[in-house]
């Protein structure tokens, strides 16, 4: 506030600055959250189901969670839980698998692949509207949580056998506790994306119904989501501009109440130049 009680507007390049200091580390890095995801894919392909590949998964989940919520910069709260409860899933799921307790360490990597594809969606969507202009990094969020659908989509085939305790797949004779995980999440990106290699198909009428789900909700969100953001890039959304028009009005507001209180101004003499000078005391 200034001398006269007046609160004074904060200029706009230091608003700019205070906004960046406030920004946490990672915030929208979508793109490095996007290559971590793909990465992870490859990597637990590669690895397989084993206890090597059930811990590096179990390890990419992890960082892939936190990534997440800090590049969705969710509240301060949300991210202390976070960061407190993501490391010790991972850690007792780890710990367990190498001692041997399959069953624990399973459910708690269960655990972690729920918060991954339920928590970390929302709270990227969540971001990316808030967005005020749309760039680069929403459109690598989009394709993100485009991922992300496709990792849901296979947990839920994952449970779907789980709990009818059949396989899921038709072309497949082995038991449904012993599918591996890549597979389902083979079969999720191929039914996302439509392609229908015919491999693999559900056996049940609920896959079959979660497939054509997910092949539905996979298109409708290319052709709204994604393409929105590829038509818009470099557009200011809508909240950018409606924080662009409140600015300009407090700073029209602050100009015109100095313009009323007379600050600012250089005091003018008689003929509008320089000041009078004073009076002595003699005079």
């Amino acid at each position: 506030m200034d001398e006269t009680g007046h609160r004074t507007a904060t200029p706009r390049p230091v608003r700019r600055r205070r906004l960046l200091e406030d920004s946490p580390r990672f915030a929208d890095s979508f793109g490095l959250l996007l290559l971590l995801l793909i990465a992870g894919y490859f990597a637990v392909a590669v690895t397989g189901d084993g206890e090597a590949g059930r811990v590096l998964s179990t390890l990419l989940f992890a960082a892939v969670t936190w990534l997440a919520l800090r590049a969705a910069q969710v509240r301060r709260r949300v991210l202390r839980l976070a960061e407190a409860l993501i490391p010790l899933l991972a850690l007792v799921a780890v710990v367990l698998m190498l001692a041997g307790s399959d069953d624990l360490g399973v459910l708690a990597h269960k655990l972690l692949t729920i918060l991954l594809v339920v928590v970390a969606p929302a709270a990227i969507v969540k971001r990316l509207v808030d967005h005020p202009v749309i760039s680069l990094d929403t459109f690598y969020g989009a394709v993100c949580v485009y991922l992300l659908i496709a990792m849901f989509f296979a947990t839920v085939y994952g449970l779907i056998a789980v709990v009818s305790g059949e396989q899921f797949f038709a072309q497949l004779d082995t038991a449904a506790r012993d599918t591996p995980v890549v597979d389902y999440l083979y079969f999720s990106f191929v039914t996302i994306t439509t392609t229908g290699y015919g491999d693999l198909t559900a056996a049940a009428g609920v896959g079959r119904m979660a497939a054509a789900l997910e092949a539905i909700f996979g298109q409708l969100y290319l052709i709204t989501v994604v393409a929105l953001v590829v038509q818009n890039l470099g557009q200011r959304s809508r909240l950018g501009r409606r924080m662009e028009e409140e600015l300009r009005r407090g700073d029209g507001i602050e100009g015109e109440r100095l313009r009323g209180t007379g600050e600012g101004r250089c005091p003018e003499g008689p003929a509008g130049g320089a000041p009078a000078p004073e009076e002595s005391a003699a005079d």
